[in-house]
């Protein structure tokens, strides 16, 4: 630890290279869906519309820990980290609850599934105390961080969103704007629920770089979610359920990328505060 209890540690080579590899994970999975829905490596049979859709989970899940994997303290890989082992463990539980599902056709990938989903979550659990990583710094969303509301926000409609599909698959299933089976939309709640547990830590993240590169993943999963489904406005059902599909990934879309706009007159500029003998200090608003 440096001084001023800032932790000046550079990343380990191990802890850059755990997420190295689930950002290849993230990737493989979610470019082959993306672009290649028939060959995507999952031990499930589903349509194209589904496979893009988790392909969207997937890629926005990569984008956040290739983010992490070049980050310059170990304090920045935290969100990245503990997603990635929280996601995968999940998984890894919905496999065995639906090993019959699961194992049902003998795909060729299935065996690097099962040993992605067994090793990743247990190597978390190696890796988190190793790198220090936990318990977090105090979680204070209130010291003037921008990006908290729209983060909590973010947390309670996913944690609504996947408890609800993860409690109640088949109801939920039943009103999802296309045709939803129900263990793949237990699939989507692991997703959801760990999408939650970030955003609700990112919002009390003291690390911004962090923060913005969750908020970066964010932007990812609603616009390539958006994308998936201009792709197959075919398999949309004609109801209500579809108009607000739209129109919340639309307003996603702008919120995330409003967020991220590197230049804002009134939130980005620099004031200063607390002006000592040798000058003034800034600090962002």
């Amino acid at each position: 630890m440096g001084t001023r209890g800032v932790d000046t540690r550079g990343v380990a080579w191990w802890l850059r290279a755990y997420l190295a590899f689930a950002a290849v994970q993230g990737f493989g999975i979610g470019l082959t869906g993306l672009l290649v829905p028939a060959e995507m490596q999952i031990p499930l049979r589903i349509s194209p519309l589904n496979a893009r859709f988790v392909a969207a989970l997937y890629i926005a899940g990569g984008l956040g820990v290739l983010w992490a994997a070049f980050a310059r303290r170990p304090a920045q890989t935290r969100l990245f980290v503990l997603g990635f082992g929280l996601a995968t463990g999940l998984i890894l539980i919905l496999t065995v609850v639906h090993w019959s599902e699961f194992m049902a056709d003998p795909l060729p990938h299935r065996p690097v599934w099962l040993f992605d989903y067994v090793a990743d979550p247990l190597l978390a659990l190696l890796i988190v105390p190793a790198a220090g990583l936990w318990p977090p710094r105090p979680w204070q969303p209130w010291r003037g961080q921008r990006l908290s509301p729209l983060l909590l926000v973010e947390a309670a409609l996913f944690a609504a969103l996947g408890l609800a599909l993860l409690l109640a698959p088949d109801a939920v299933a039943a009103a999802w704007p296309w045709s939803l089976p129900a263990v793949l939309g237990q699939l989507y709640a692991c997703f959801f629920l760990t999408f939650t547990v970030g955003a609700t830590l990112a919002a009390g993240e003291t690390e911004p770089a962090a923060r913005g590169a969750f908020v970066l993943s964010s932007l990812a999963l609603v616009t390539l979610a958006l994308v998936a489904s201009l792709l197959h406005l075919d398999r949309f059902k004609a109801e209500p359920v579809s108009v607000v599909w739209f129109a919340a990934l639309g307003v996603g879309v702008a919120a995330f990328g409003w967020a991220l706009l590197p230049v804002r007159a009134r939130r980005w500029r620099r004031a200063p505060v607390a002006a000592g003998p040798g000058g003034g200090r800034l600090s962002r608003v």
